[in-house]
């Protein structure tokens, strides 16, 4: 037993990580919210900055004049040349458009009457030359999405400033909703904004070398604040802070696993990135900041014959703060979180030993500064096809041949900071023809945060705290032969 422990935390890790893995942007299907149009019309925000000599600032009604599309990973603009700021941009540059992105300039091309620019993440001490941001920003999901039955607007480059609400309100019973494939997994997902929640909803299946593997997931997270402090002097960062308060929530998972009579079974890509569940634009002075709600999922079935099964359910409910403060290089935890969680039945039909884990990381409250995760909705805006054709033209020049590295998106992680609550469930049982049939579970919660150094600024940085702890054991029967508790 205390091997495949020892297997279940290493995997618990991977959980962790997986959501710092890069993967081509994925549209969700579900809408931006629309709930702010500037962080600064909320009542004790700070916004007081001044940008670095460095950066290149262009308004928005200029940027949306001029910006003609986005390549569809986030890091290929092409503009017309009508705009001498964007005629004399250079490598090595920060190029600031207001309210769509903030990106470090690595190669810029010409050809006929446009110019191509690849870009990566910039940090926030690199276009913030001295300043303080400061927020306490009402998450409340009822006035987020759009009144029911009011189709989700158009964007265009026209339409300015596109989370502002158009004072509706929403209609109970109303859900937004997505399905698809995710990593070759079957997925759907449903999010259900309500009077002071997020109902959400999502299943996951495979059939793979004679397994089959299904989890499914409901819950809720309450209205929320999510709040930062970010304090930066020339050349550093000498704080920040990200908190989401007043957190609360549940979720109940249901697993299914059989293996038929293949030789071989087994699940090659057992982590899964899900498409964010929400997402809500936060800008502040022009800073396009992004918060999502996101979930990552893990599915590791074992069996050690064919014609087996085994099913089951656990629960999770949580509630407190959750945060963490990067201060001098250091992080620490911030806040007060706790949490319970129980299986609530698990059924196998096996005669040799078996077991299951299924890792789940919902939700993840990022805030980004990217554009990875706003992609889908800026591709609405300045459709990718023409940004993705310039892209080769680019990788051929000169300076593009030395970007192209750098520009890949598999070498990138995303520009954000996260808390998140981790829930890790696993079933191991003897079968039924060992000595002693045990079966034991073992539940493990945990609450964490962090953020990257594409953010920060902060080289080589890449640390996560944990807010809290705990585990909740069971086994049947309850005799020490049958693994410690």
């Amino acid at each position: 037993m205390k091997p495949r422990f020892v297997c279940c935390l290493l995997l618990l890790v991977a959980l962790v990580a997986c959501s710092k893995k890069s993967a081509p942007p994925m549209v969700s299907g579900i809408p931006a919210a629309r709930p702010f149009h500037d962080l600064r019309e909320l009542p004790g925000t700070i916004a007081d900055i001044t940008l670095t000599s460095n950066t290149v600032r262009i308004d928005e009604t200029t940027a949306r004049r001029i910006l003609k599309s986005v390549g569809s990973d986030g890091n290929i603009f092409l503009f017309d040349d009508s705009d001498r700021r964007i005629q004399n941009l250079h490598e090595g540059q920060i190029l600031f458009l207001e309210n769509i992105a903030v990106q470090k300039v690595l190669a810029v091309a010409r050809k006929d009457k446009l110019i191509i620019v690849g870009t990566d993440y910039a940090s926030l001490t690199e276009f913030i030359q001295q300043g303080h941001l400061k927020w306490d920003a009402p998450i409340q999901f009822a006035s987020l999405f759009a009144q029911a039955g009011e189709p989700h607007p158009s964007i265009t480059p026209e339409s300015l400033a596109w989370w502002i609400p158009r004072s509706v309100v929403y209609a109970a019973g109303k859900q937004f909703s997505y399905s698809g494939k995710v990593d070759g997994w079957d997925t759907s997902i449903g999010v259900t904004p309500g009077a002071n929640r997020l109902e959400l909803a999502l299943k996951v299946s495979r059939s793979y070398q004679g397994m089959s593997v299904m989890v499914s997931s409901k819950g809720y997270l309450q209205d929320f604040l999510s709040s930062a402090d970010i304090q930066v002097s020339p050349g550093n960062l000498d704080n920040f802070s990200y908190y989401a308060k007043n957190l609360r929530g549940e979720t109940n998972v249901e697993y299914a696993a059989t293996r038929g009579e293949g030789d071989a079974a087994g699940i090659d890509k057992p982590n899964i990135k899900l498409p964010p569940l929400a997402k809500i634009p936060m800008p502040i002075g022009g800073i396009p900041f992004m918060l999502t709600i996101n979930a990552n999922l893990i599915l590791k079935p074992g069996f050690g014959a064919k014609k087996e099964a085994a099913s089951g359910s656990f629960r999770i409910t949580y509630s407190g703060d959750e945060g963490f403060q990067v201060k001098g290089g250091n992080s620490q935890a911030s806040g007060s979180i706790d949490g319970t969680g129980s299986f609530e039945h698990t059924a196998t039909a096996s005669l040799a030993p078996h077991a299951i884990l299924i890792g789940m990381a919902a939700p993840k409250i990022t805030l980004s500064l990217g554009p990875g995760s706003a992609i889908d909705v800026l591709q609405e805006a300045f459709p990718s096809q023409m940004a993705d054709t310039m892209a080769d033209f680019l990788a051929k020049t000169a300076v593009g041949k030395w970007a192209k590295k750098k520009i890949d998106p598999s070498f990138k992680t995303e520009a954000a900071a996260s808390v998140q609550t981790v829930a890790v469930g696993t079933m191991t049982a003897a079968g039924s023809l060992a000595m002693v049939p045990c079966k034991l579970t073992r539940l493990l919660l945990e609450f964490k945060g962090g953020a990257d150094a594409y953010l920060l600024g902060i080289k080589g940085f890449d640390k996560e705290v944990v807010f809290a702890k705990k585990e909740f054991v069971t086994r049947d029967p309850d005799i020490n032969a049958c693994g410690d508790k």
